[in-house]
């Protein structure tokens, strides 16, 4: 900036420039379900299987979760958000109680579930002898006088060895000087008042190792009672560990050795699982669970609950029962997905249901945001080193993990079909050529396996009526050049709203859309027929803009993919000719 010579009024010009819009190509996919651990109702980011093994546990559930998320990543996902399913009621961390010289030190598994009922603990004592003797005694044994109290500390246990080999541990509660009170008299001082000498003194340390289902073992040596040591006993673990948390209650004095004590009473809750518990709650960032946690965050592209099958075979619940609880949850997937407009719900259709079944139940499902698969993948174990050994899962974690890849290689404006799902050997049951048309049809997408690639996602359709909502690209492009285009114009408000302003904001959109017109985004053979942007004072007129409001209208014809290819084959006197028409 140049200096100002003379005192006065100085204006600078700048040109107004304006940011390009973008599309936000992040496919961020959102899975609930039944996990071994982890936190309940707590959505949490996760950019590898290893980050679900760490937090979730492992493949030894109830449900299909974590195959699910092993899937989404196998098959080209990169990032995904994990809410766990469980009843709040019956979920429960297990626990344990370490015995002190008064109360007691409780461990509490960090998350609910049977699995913390494998931690168990192993805690012994250790010693450092002190080279201070004891000057005088208090006349109530509450307190003692050393000739050097340097390094003893309020909180610290100190360890007195007796020549008749009793042994006696205190906690210090206060130090003057070299005066140091304890918070119960040791009486056993009373016989070597005058044989102070005799008496041996150890500072008192513990160390301890508690190991988890996986035999894997977090071990903490010379750990201090005293909050002011820098390994404070309850600070130092609760910082480290990743199963359970520590807490000293109301304990005084050392913790008492273990060899051996388990913690007990956690529950998985799971076994009363109702829709409720899949659909969830929304009140607040700390009071949330299901689905409904995904509302926390509006990044989200993709959700899913693969574990909804373990509703279908509820014990005590009729077959019609059943199929409505799946239902009442997959429709409240629909609702929030309509909600946030930017959010697309992906389901698995029952494996149970036959051809007429199935397609019975999607009527009841139409929405432009949601797409629906049939039928259930068999995929490799991911815990049988042979490679023989298969799951039967249902497809959506898959398909979830190929969406994500087809918007990373290719573009939103791609459809997720045609893809191979990784892993997968197979299907749970064969549909016809026939039962494939007739599904499709009624806008079900059905997996097909072929011989020599693998099985592959036949279908790219929404659950929608309306032909203009048909396929899954053209809505989820939509609602991303809808997002671009609604936080890329908030520039324009409170600004003077005249003809300037109009015409920059179609100079802005234009722009924007000529630009995913050339990527290949939008249709036509022409910019013309991919897109206008008007915004004239038909559409503003002086009451609208009286009362702050600025109106533009954008129109965008999104490609649509080719479903079929017509055949026809000519007899000639030499032989055939094949002729392949697009339709």
């Amino acid at each position: 900036m140049s200096s100002l010579a003379l005192p006065g009024v100085y204006v600078s010009e700048q040109k107004y420039v304006l940011n390009p819009l973008q599309i936000d190509t992040r496919c961020l996919s959102a899975f609930a379900g039944i996990s071994e651990k982890g936190p309940v109702g707590k959505p949490i980011l996760l950019k590898s299987f290893d980050e679900y093994l760490k937090i979730y546990g492992s493949f030894d559930t109830e449900g299909v979760l974590p195959l699910s998320v092993y899937s989404f990543f196998k098959c080209g996902g990169k990032e995904c958000i994990v809410t766990r399913v469980a009843n709040i009621e019956t979920a429960k961390e297990a626990s344990l109680e370490l015995e002190c010289q008064k109360g007691v030190v409780k461990i509490q598994a960090l998350t609910p579930g049977t699995w913390g009922n494998y931690l168990c603990v192993k805690l012994w004592h250790e010693y450092e002898t002190l080279e201070s003797k004891i000057k005088e005694i208090s006349l109530d044994f509450s307190s003692i006088t050393l000739d050097d109290a340097e390094n003893i500390y309020e909180g610290d246990v100190l360890n007195f060895n007796f020549p008749n080999g009793r042994i006696i541990d205190r906690q210090i509660v206060r130090i003057e000087k070299n005066v140091i009170y304890f918070a119960y008299p040791l009486k056993s001082l009373k016989k070597y008042i005058k044989e102070t000498e005799k008496i041996k003194i150890r500072q008192v340390y513990f160390s301890m190792i508690v190991s988890n289902k996986d035999k894997k073992n977090e071990t903490y040596l010379h750990l201090s009672m005293n909050k002011n040591n820098e390994r404070y006993f309850e600070t130092y673990i609760n910082n480290r560990s990743n199963n359970f948390r520590i807490s000293k209650e109301n304990a005084e004095g050392i913790i008492k050795p273990v060899f051996s004590q388990n913690a007990r009473n956690g529950c998985d809750g799971v076994a009363n699982l109702q829709p409720a518990d899949f659909i969830g709650t929304y009140k607040s960032l700390d009071e949330c669970s299901g689905i409904g946690s995904f509302e926390t965050r509006d990044d989200i592209s993709i959700i899913s609950v693969p574990d909804l099958c373990w509703l279908l075979n509820q014990p005590g619940k009729t077959e019609d029962d059943c199929i409505k609880n799946y239902e009442a949850v997959q429709k409240a997937m629909i609702i929030q997905a309509e909600k946030f407009q930017n959010r697309f719900a992906v389901l698995d259709m029952p494996d149970k249901f036959t051809t007429t079944e199935a397609i019975n139940y999607a009527k009841k499902l139409q929405s432009h945001s949601a797409a629906i698969y049939y039928p259930y993948l068999n995929v490799i174990d991911p815990l049988d080193s042979s490679g023989y050994k298969t799951i039967r899962m249902p497809p959506s974690g898959a398909i979830c993990g190929c969406i994500s890849r087809t918007d990373n290689e290719k573009g939103v404006f791609h459809a997720p079909a045609n893809c191979i799902i990784q892993g997968s050997v197979g299907l749970s049951k064969m549909v016809t050529e026939s039962e494939m048309s007739m599904l499709y049809e009624r806008n079900i997408n059905v997996l097909k396996y072929f011989p020599g690639s693998g099985v592959k996602i036949w279908g790219a359709k929404t659950l929608s009526l309306d032909y203009d909502w048909r396929y899954i690209n053209v809505r989820r492009t939509f609602t991303k050049i809808s997002k671009a285009i609604k936080q890329g114009t908030q520039w324009a408000v409170f600004e003077v709203n005249d003809k300037n302003l109009r015409k920059r904001i179609v100079r802005q959109v234009s722009g924007f859309l000529l630009d995913l017109w050339m990527k290949g985004y939008l249709a036509g053979s022409t910019a013309e027929q991919g897109f206008y942007v008007r915004c004239d004072e038909e559409l503003n007129p002086m009451e609208n803009i009286d009362n702050g409001i600025l109106t533009f209208e954008v129109g965008i014809a999104i490609v649509k993919p080719t479903e079929f290819f017509q055949v026809t084959i000519t007899a000639e006197k030499e032989g055939a000719s094949v002729y392949i028409q697009e339709n």
